[in-house]
């Protein structure tokens, strides 16, 4: 029997919907730079659904680059959509030469892999906020290679800045939050930037998407290869990147839609901005959006209030919450 041979792909990540994978091979290969997703996590999550889902982000983002403020030009960046792939539309060898043993074919998504955080970058971030001990595992681990900067503009550490001896550290997915941001010397200037992509983004998905944005995410990391309008600071040059539609629901035009919205808003991981940690950045987030929102609605026919409705909802509930605390 012929042993079988390594897997031509390697495990990028891993989220509750299932794992994520890519070619272990260079850009002369097909696959370089897609990513597969696999439906092999936890129950009740869908990859036809985070298909759809995506879709209508791609659409609603065409949408709003045809009438994009000009005067910003650093927008929101998606991932292509290429496939979906079922079970059973490859033949078994497609499965055996492309994953490890063990793993059955399932529902497979393919997009467009995000590139990862370069090495300078990744060797910062270990330098500054890794545990000592492990500074050297961290930085030869091969898993630590797919690196993407989750920015946390909502939440300020609340523990000691000083790294735990025995605290786990990875840089898959590395949460990046405001007070960290300001002790690498990424300034408020920058915040606001991230701050006002977010909150385009949003606007985006709400009245072109109609979709809630539930539990999306977004990542700091490098363009796509001939993208021209970056972020640069200390973290070099990279833009913001939206992913992960599979918890996303339509929503109605309405006052039930906004009730939609904002509970997906308040429970999202902290990625927008909150009014508790920084009200500076939460009032440019709040400006952005509803600006984005209103050049948005004025060529839909839609609800001209629901932006305001959506703003003012979610800042009583911020305002409810922090009294209870």
């Amino acid at each position: 029997m012929t042993p079988k041979t390594e897997p031509h792909f390697r495990r990028i990540g891993q989220g509750f919907c299932g794992s994520v994978w890519s070619p272990n091979s260079k850009a002369d290969d097909p696959c370089f730079m897609k990513a597969f997703k696999r439906e092999d996590g936890g129950p009740g999550r869908s990859l036809a659904k985070d298909f759809e889902m995506h879709g209508r982000v791609v659409d609603a983002r065409e949408q709003f680059m045809t009438n994009a403020d000009r005067g910003f030009d650093i927008h929101i960046q998606v991932p292509y959509r290429y496939r979906f792939i079922s079970g059973c539309d490859e033949p078994p060898s497609w499965w055996e030469e492309k994953f490890p043993a063990g793993c059955s074919p399932c529902n497979v998504l393919v997009s467009e892999r995000i590139p990862p955080v370069p090495e300078d970058i990744r060797a910062m971030l270990i330098d500054k906020y890794c545990p000592e001990p492990v500074v050297p595992e961290i930085k030869a681990s091969d898993a630590n290679r797919d690196c993407l900067i989750r920015p946390y503009l909502g939440r300020r550490r609340v523990a000691s800045t000083r790294p735990s001896l025995f605290r786990a550290f990875s840089l898959r997915n590395y949460p990046l939050h405001i007070d960290q941001m300001e002790e690498l010397g990424i300034g408020f200037s920058d915040q606001v930037t991230y701050s006002h992509i977010m909150a385009e983004a949003l606007a985006m998905m709400h009245w072109y998407g109609e979709i809630d944005a539930n539990d999306v995410e977004f990542v700091l990391a490098p363009p796509r290869n001939g993208q021209t309008a970056t972020i640069s600071n200390n973290l070099g040059s990279h833009v913001m990147w939206l992913l992960d539609f599979d918890c996303c629901n339509k929503m109605q035009m309405d006052e039930q839609g906004i009730e939609q919205a904002v509970t997906a808003f308040l429970r999202n991981d902290p990625f927008y901005p909150r009014m508790a940690s920084s009200p500076a950045l939460w009032e440019e987030f709040r400006s952005k959006y509803l600006q984005t929102s209103t050049e948005i609605l004025q060529r839909r026919q839609m609800r001209k209030d629901l932006p305001g409705m959506f703003i003012e909802k979610v800042e009583m509930r911020q305002q409810e919450a922090a009294a209870q605390n």
